[in-house]
């Protein structure tokens, strides 16, 4: 009998003894899944850490994280983001987890814990979503860490609608997301919906999203930085109009390397006004997938399409564009983005101390004088940034053009109100050493390129008058009667063209298209089989020659 008591009595001890530290180690285990949890939001590009604070209890802990925007980020945006939103956005932001780690915190399946996730804002910040959100609680958040440190974060930011007697409506339907992660988060499956944005700007335009999907599946290169996996964001429709003209100064580089890190559109930057008129889109898609088939080696391909693109009265689309690139050197694409990212950095300092000392400028007419004088400045500085990325390109970048690399164009078709595009190709190199990069002639012997190209006539005349009417001298530029010929007179030329090549056997002319194939191979341009050569028999790539050796120089 007393043995009976004595055993019953220790399985009691030992069931409370269990009972009691089996929480307190799964806070341990949660500890650690927070940590990683931790350092993937560390290596995003877009936020860092200010304070971290973990205070571990026996069945709840609770963790407290500061963070805040990267500074870059926001200089990335220069001066297009009002200053108002700047200050939003530069705030801190608290977290506040508070961990429950009993096995039956989230039910009857054990689990290592459930993170309730609690917000606080900088005063200012909460006083401005107070004006959207009223007494909602603007971001809940929730995560579920399994046992075996997988688990599954859900998040909401909760919809409002929000008007001004000046006339601007803002009607969010909300966001709904969710995360399913593996342990340290070494693969993830990410899904978010937005159902509709609409914002009434007053009397100055109108927004509106609807239907935004964004699903990723990823996991971590062997380098253990590069990210691998498959992604797709589906747009049912967008649809923006305004009223008055639009003055416009974008580098596409500024764009890209605000949502993404990367800088691939340096070299582009389009100025001018766009006028009064309306712009939508309706099923739009961007898929991408990326793979490490080899070691160290990725394949990527993206695929962009929409079904329908309206710009005021005229119908473009559909659109479907697929392109790849095989055996890229994931290092060197590393560094040459980091090194991108770094120049961009350095730049958008430059610019925001040259804007301080403008806007210093007492007199307005002197800061206009200051600005005129600055002119050839600016030319000599966008050109110096733009060798720059070149000599990025050419070092940090240089692994990804030295080992054999496949460019691929799968396809590219485009329907326009006056034509279609349809062309596919490919661009390789071959045995490319790194001091082939600072000159021409080397990597063009060393490069095989195909390009079938099928475009309508007309399309082809259009362009060529859009580019070219500028070089023909008029009495009245305003004279529509005289750009009307100034553009026929360009569009007979076009055809005038066209027709010599064709009869030359470069190309060939059908139903109203233009068709051919250009092949470059070993420093020789085939086009339509037929080797090109100028009228002079000109090295064609004399001029690039030239230009790449004035890159250099800088």
């Amino acid at each position: 009998m007393k043995k009976s008591l004595i055993g019953g009595a220790t399985a009691a001890v030992i069931a409370v003894s269990g009972g009691l530290t089996f929480p307190k180690y799964l806070g341990s285990k949660a500890h650690e899944s927070l940590e990683l949890q931790r350092a993937t939001i560390a290596n995003t590009f877009f936020l860092k850490e200010v304070s971290h604070q973990y205070d571990e209890g026996w069945f709840t802990s609770t963790e407290t994280t500061v963070l805040q925007i990267k500074p870059e980020v926001l200089n990335n945006l220069g001066d297009k983001l009002p200053e108002n939103i700047r200050a939003v956005l530069s705030k801190p932001i608290t977290m506040i987890h508070y961990v429950h780690h009993s096995p039956f915190a989230n039910g009857a399946a054990p689990v290592r814990a459930v993170v309730e996730t609690e917000f606080q804002y900088d005063p200012e910040v909460k006083k401005t979503l107070a004006r959207f959100f009223g007494e909602q609680t603007p971001i809940t958040m929730r995560n579920v860490i399994h046992l075996d440190g997988s688990g599954e974060l859900t998040f909401n930011v909760s919809p409002f609608d929000y008007e001004e007697l000046s006339g601007i409506k803002l009607n969010w339907k909300g966001l709904d997301g969710n995360i399913n992660y593996q342990h340290g988060f070494s693969s993830y499956k990410t899904h978010f919906v937005m159902p509709s944005f609409i914002a009434q700007l007053a009397d100055k335009g109108s927004l509106k999203f609807e239907n935004l999907d964004i699903a990723s599946d990823s996991s971590m290169g062997s380098n253990g930085v590069t990210v691998l996996g498959s992604s797709k964001t589906k747009l049912g429709h967008f649809e923006a109009s305004w009223k008055e003209g639009i003055n416009y100064d974008v580098r596409l580089n500024d764009l890209i390397n605000t949502v993404t890190d990367l800088q691939i559109g340096a070299f582009i930057n389009p100025t001018g006004t766009i006028a009064p008129s309306s712009i939508s889109v309706d099923n739009l898609t961007y898929d991408t997938t990326t793979s490490e088939p080899e070691k160290g080696f990725i394949n990527s391909e993206g695929a962009f399409t929409f079904a329908k693109l309206n710009y005021g009265d005229k119908q473009y689309g559909p659109l479907d564009i697929d392109i790849a690139a095989e055996h890229i050197h994931a290092d060197s694409l590393l560094a040459l983005k980091n090194k991108w990212q770094s120049l961009s950095a350095d730049e958008k300092q430059a610019k925001a101390a040259a804007n301080v000392a403008a806007a210093s400028a007492s007199e307005p007419a002197a800061a206009i004088a200051s600005d005129v004088a600055t002119q050839p400045e600016n030319i000599a500085a966008e050109d110096a940034q733009q060798a720059k990325y070149l000599t990025a390109v050419r070092t940090e970048g240089a692994g990804i053009f030295t080992n054999n690399p496949v460019f691929t164009v799968k396809k590219f078709n485009f329907q326009t109100p006056t034509g279609h595009i349809q062309t596919s190709g490919s661009l390789k190199f071959t045995g490319l050493q790194k001091e082939d990069l600072n000159a021409i002639a080397p990597m063009l012997a060393k490069m095989h390129a195909e390009l079938n190209l099928d475009v309508s006539q007309s399309l082809i005349e259009d362009f060529s008058i859009a580019q070219m009417r500028s070089l023909f001298a008029v009495n009245d530029p305003t004279n529509e009667q005289e750009q009307q010929e100034v553009g026929e007179t360009i569009r007979l030329l076009v055809a005038q063209t066209i027709k010599n090549m064709q009869q030359d056997g470069y190309l060939v002319q059908e139903n109203g298209s233009v068709k051919t194939k250009l092949v470059v191979d070993k420093s020789q341009i085939m086009l339509n089989n037929h080797q090109f050569k100028t009228q002079t028999d000109e090295d064609l790539f004399a001029g690039l020659e030239e230009n790449n050796a004035a890159s250099a120089a800088h």
